[in-house]
């Protein structure tokens, strides 16, 4: 099987742009005991590309602006979210995704997205995702595990 890795990226001090982040700070001794190596990519994205290998499983958890309802997450397969960037509004479209693209584009994997409610300068999330905070990890892990368990099968 590939190595599952995940990247969480956002930027702490731009508020719910950094959900990847503290979803992926959040989750990664738990993550461990499942042999799923996390990345805490912030905004380093040359940090994180230099993290891929080619074989990896690849799982980014960034936020998302799509106009729908603040903490809703999306799974998107991870060459679509390379490929339609344009279209998935996410505040690090640029960098690692086109990294990845042009390097790895037959990677396998996924993005989550998780829709924001606000992305400007603060620290800490909006109240809207705060309040979320705890069900949003849970949900991540088990999306997380369930998407590992069907690499495995495919």
């Amino acid at each position: 099987m590939k190595r599952p890795l995940v990247i969480g990226i956002g930027s702490l001090i731009m508020t719910d742009d950094g959900i990847g982040t503290k979803i992926a700070e959040a989750l990664k001794i738990k993550l461990l005991e499942y042999d799923v190596k996390v990345i805490v990519g912030e905004t380093d994205y040359q940090y994180c590309f230099n993290e891929i290998s080619p074989n990896d499983f690849l799982i980014i958890i960034d936020a998302i602006s799509q106009g729908k309802e603040p903490g809703e997450i999306e799974i998107i397969p991870i060459i679509d979210a390379l490929k339609e960037r344009v279209k998935i509004h996410t505040q690090h479209d640029f960098s690692l995704f086109d990294a990845v693209l042009m390097n790895y584009p037959n990677i396998k994997g996924y993005l989550i997205g998780i829709e924001a409610a606000e992305i400007g300068f603060g620290f800490g999330l909006s109240p809207s995702l705060e309040l979320r905070f705890e069900k949003l990890c849970n949900d991540v892990l088990k999306t997380i595990l369930e998407l590992k368990e069907a690499a495995k099968l495919a």
